[in-house]
């Protein structure tokens, strides 16, 4: 017999659920009393009696952190009960094991365990846990799952999922396929919320394949524009944070994201997982980091400003040349080079009658090799003082210590970066490759060549604290930021991006030139686009196809373009369509140009028309909910019930990078998606 047959009984076993839960509460309430009471008692009787003898003082300090300790954990758990009481299950599968031949076991499927200690059993699984795989990963029939034993086979004789919002069962559907297309749909149709959402009740197998991957010590997602790649590489850190308790935490993990805005809008889906946040950073602070932050460098939004604004040949050719792997294989052999002939030994007078000769000092050198070559100036003094105190019973002074290390540190031809760094443009005969801008300012393709022409001269950046890495848009760094990545962090990965998405085309990476630069990863794909309806889908494949992205059958409006008489006319019309997005049910809506600049005029050109319009420009740290107006690069990653994309004419949009411009701004599109451009110049050629 089936346990809660109808819907009227799952509703019921609903509310008998959550008051175990909210009695559970309760209790844990009472004992968080209970700690704090017999803190206070500690503190009283140590402040009462101050003649304590030191062995009773350090018993009661144990005592104190052990009360401490479990309050802690206390409160942590009456904080992962509470967030369950809103939605405590999304899912159930009945599973009867082949060995038992005993009637089916039904399993409720939460975002926390939620054991009930009274009937000594589980009411809720974790949505990680390995028997809770079998939701995602089969369908009626016989199944399997992996369990700390080995493998458990047998069948799912029924599948269910609900929608449970705030304690109450909205709808139940019976589901013999992973998640049942009518949920997704409702899903996909509701509307942006101002964060990432988790998305637990809808992963499709494909997707739980890459959360549930432990064996990839590289694991490169290529997924196409609104696969949910960002949300699955979340999701996947929940994962392995609850599968390698106690190997790792989240104090081990370090995200790579391309802004702060997009770090504040993915900043809530690990806690609504029940994880703590982890910590993020930038591309450019890691390598501004190597090089002691000591030089101005122009950022990665300037470059691309630069090149969508006022796009020189050369500057194109600089940023082409150093993306290239033969730029990283010379560099490898200047680096050799450097080690063969920068390093010129001369005699050192240490004292009126001591003086070490030219070629003890090279022989020492080449005796150090494994050292980086910067590092070998201290070691090679410690071991020829070393040297001479055995064979002539010589004890040098601190002042000719020191004054031997710096004599050899001035033999060595490379101690200066940006000099180093100059002499391998013209040891390769390209002296034109390298060109500081004005104020002594390096462009953004040199900061990751002169930070790993540092890291190999001086060693010792390894950050072993980080044990998984997760690096977001991995289209935008190019092969030796890569190899940068590789020589600080030589934990596992987890990189995600689309080639298709890329803003920076002349310095990009595939995920076949991530994989080479790495030596080893596993690729794996997401081809599903769940964010638009299938009408904007086809729209943005037309500006630029991606032939494995597979639209899911989610239909709405069809794509708007409209001309306008002149600027102003278009500016009206957008502020009417401002206006009817008001009037209609969406939440949020975008509107992304191909600049900064040009967001910032429009910005204040609208502000006669309408108000509560935020501006998300590259200073932004926050994402904001309701009308923003941004570029096409701060939208990355981003989406919109309903986006405008203004000035779509040929004069605006006509290259290469622009053309990815216009693709990641229709991509960023929910549901509805207007283009407007003014009749002073004819539509854009990829329209």
């Amino acid at each position: 017999m089936i346990f809660n047959q109808t819907e009227k009984q799952e509703k019921k076993y609903l509310q008998q659920v959550i008051g175990i839960i909210n009695d559970t509460i309760n209790t844990t309430s009472t004992s968080v009393k209970e700690h704090v009471d017999t803190l206070q008692e500690y503190k009283d009787y140590l402040w009462s009696n101050k003649d304590i003898d030191p062995h009773e003082i350090r018993s009661m300090r144990e005592s104190i952190l052990n009360h401490f300790a479990l309050g802690e954990s206390v409160i942590d758990k009456r904080r992962r009960l509470s967030k369950i009481l809103d939605i405590p299950y999304f899912g159930r599968i009945d599973f009867r094991k082949k060995k038992d031949g005993n009637q089916a076991i039904p399993i409720y499927i939460g975002i926390h365990t939620f054991y009930d200690f009274n009937e000594k059993k589980n009411l809720i699984y974790d949505w990680r846990a390995p028997i809770s795989s079998m939701f995602y990963d089969h369908e009626l029939g016989e199944a399997s799952y992996l369990s700390p034993t080995g493998e458990i086979n047998g069948d799912i004789s029924l599948k269910r999922q609900y929608r449970i919002r705030k304690g109450k069962m909205e709808y139940m559907i019976e589901s013999s396929v992973t998640v049942h297309d009518d949920i997704l749909q409702k899903e996909l149709s509701s509307n942006a919320d101002d964060k990432m959402k988790n998305i637990v009740t809808t992963i499709q197998r494909e997707q739980n394949r890459i959360i549930r991957n432990e064996d990839a010590p590289v694991l490169i997602i290529q997924g196409v524009a609104g696969s949910g790649k960002t949300s699955i590489a979340l999701h996947r850190i929940a994962y392995l944070l609850y599968a390698q308790k106690g190997q790792i935490s989240s104090k081990d993990i370090l995200i790579i994201s391309p802004n702060k805005v997009f770090a504040d809008y993915i900043s809530n889906v690990l806690p609504e997982l029940g994880e703590e946040t982890v910590s993020e950073t930038s591309m450019e602070q890691i390598l501004s980091g190597i090089l002691d932050n000591k030089y101005k460098y122009q950022n990665f939004f300037e470059q691309i400003t630069e090149l969508l604004e006022k796009p020189a040949q050369e500057f194109i050719e600089r940023i082409q040349y150093k993306a290239s792997f033969d730029f990283i294989s010379r560099l490898d052999k200047f680096i050799l080079y450097i080690e063969n002939n920068y390093f010129k030994a001369v005699d050192v007078k240490l004292t009126k009658y001591i003086t070490i000769p030219a070629g003890y000092i090279e022989e020492q050198f080449r005796r150090f090799n494994r050292y980086p070559m910067r590092q070998r100036f201290e070691t090679m003094t410690d071991y020829i003082l070393e040297m001479m105190n055995i064979q002539y019973n010589f004890t040098a002074t601190t002042a000719e210590k020191n004054l031997l290390k710096k004599e050899i540190r001035k033999m060595f031809a490379g101690n200066n970066d940006i000099q180093l760094y100059k002499n391998f443009f013209e040891w390769v005969g390209k002296p034109e490759m390298f060109k500081m801008r004005k104020n002594r300012t390096l462009e953004y393709a040199d900061l990751a060549p002169l930070a790993y022409l540092h890291i190999s001269l001086e060693g010792n950046f390894v950050q072993s604290h980080v044990k998984h890495l997760l690096i977001d848009e991995m289209q935008d760094y190019s092969p030796v930021q890569y190899k940068v990545i590789q020589k600080l962090y030589p934990c596992r990965k987890t990189i995600l991006g689309d080639a298709s998405q890329s803003v920076n085309p002349y310095g990009s990476s595939t995920a076949d030139m991530i994989r080479k630069t790495f030596t080893t990863g596993e690729i794996m794909k997401l081809c599903k686009s769940y964010r638009s309806t299938f009408e904007i889908t086809n729209f943005a494949q037309k500006i630029q196809t991606n032939h494995e992205l597979e639209p899911i059958i989610r239909h709405g409006e069809q794509p708007e373009i409209l001309q306008f008489k002149n600027a102003e006319k278009e500016v009206s019309g957008i502020a009417d369509l401002i206006t009817s997005f008001k009037n209609s049910n969406y939440t949020s809506l975008g509107i992304i140009c191909k600049t900064e600049s040009q967001a910032k005029e429009l910005a204040q050109k609208l502000q006669t028309y309408t108000e509560h319009i935020s501006l998300l420009s590259n200073q932004s740290s926050a994402y904001v909910k309701g009308i923003i107006i941004t570029s096409a690069h701060m939208a990355k990653g981003l989406e919109f019930d309903e986006v405008i994309i203004p000035q779509t004419d040929d004069r605006n949009y006509h290259s290469n990078i622009d053309k990815s411009m216009l693709y990641v701004a229709v991509t960023r599109a929910m549901h509805k998606l207007t283009l407007t451009y003014s009749v002073s110049a004819p539509i854009c050629r990829f329209l």
